[in-house]
Parts: structure tokens; C-alpha cells; sequence
């Protein structure tokens, strides 16, 4: 990994949004490392004075900029993409597993089928051979009378 990167945020860093009237920016300077995080106004909480009523008015909707309208676009790119690649990837494995479990279901199916038609086999040729035997056995008898 190239250790000039520092423009590029991580997925942990916050990117606020571009102001409501963007000041002409300069694309050839060079980024700041951490460029894309600010830090609080204000260090830590002040509750307000009682007697000051607070007012719950809504502040209007961030206007939205050129370079939101960008960020929102990569993103969703971005989402897409890592969807899409994973998704490949999902089908992939998915159908590698389910060849490795039908291979193994058919084994064992084959293995069920072979050991009944021996079953069979042995069946069959157990009462061919009894009644051989017994039609030989009822010409002998029949022949010495």
C-alpha cells in the first residue's frame, strides 16, 4: 500500500459536507492528511440556562451540493460494485457446495441401490436354485419308483 493515500478516507473517517456556497477549489494542491475530518466546535456540553426557552424549530435540509450529489454517486457505485463482486462470489461457492453434496448424496444413493439389487439378486437366485433342486430332487424321487 502507497503511504501518500492520506487523501483518500477510510471507511471509519467522517467526510462533512461541503458548504452551501463552495468556495473555488484548487484540484492541483495537494491534500492535508486528515483533510476530510474536522474537529468540534465546542470540546464538550453545555447545558442551557433555565430560564432561556428552547426553541424545537427543524433546521431546513443541508442544501445539496455538487460534491454531495459526487459522494452520494461514488457511494452508490461503490455499493454496487461490492454487491455485484460478492454476489459472484456467492454463486460460485454456492455451486461448488451443492456439486460437493450432490456428489456425496449420489454415492450414497448408489450405495443403497447396489446393496438391494445384490438383496435382490441373492433372493432370486436363492429360490432358482431351491426350486432346481427340488425339481431334480422330485425327478430323482420319481425315477427310483
Amino acid at each position: 500500500m502507497n503511504h501518500d493515500d492520506n487523501s483518500i478516507p477510510l471507511l471509519t473517517e467522517i467526510i462533512p459536507l461541503a458548504p452551501a456556497a463552495p468556495a473555488a477549489l484548487d484540484y492541483a494542491a495537494p491534500m492535508q492528511p486528515g483533510a476530510f475530518h474536522t474537529q468540534p466546535a465546542a470540546t464538550h456540553y453545555q447545558a442551557p440556562a433555565a430560564a432561556t426557552p428552547v426553541m424545537s424549530a427543524m433546521a431546513p435540509p443541508p442544501q445539496v451540493t455538487p460534491a454531495a450529489e459526487q459522494y452520494r454517486q461514488w457511494e452508490q457505485e461503490i455499493r454496487e460494485n461490492v454487491l455485484q463482486s460478492l454476489l459472484e462470489r456467492v454463486d460460485t461457492v454456492l455451486h461448488q457446495h451443492l456439486q460437493d453434496q450432490m456428489a456425496l448424496a449420489l454415492d450414497h444413493l448408489s450405495d443403497i441401490v447396489m446393496q438391494r439389487v445384490r438383496e435382490g439378486l441373492r433372493d432370486a437366485l436363492a429360490e432358482t436354485v431351491e426350486r432346481a433342486v427340488a425339481e431334480e430332487m422330485a425327478r430323482f424321487s420319481s425315477s427310483k419308483n
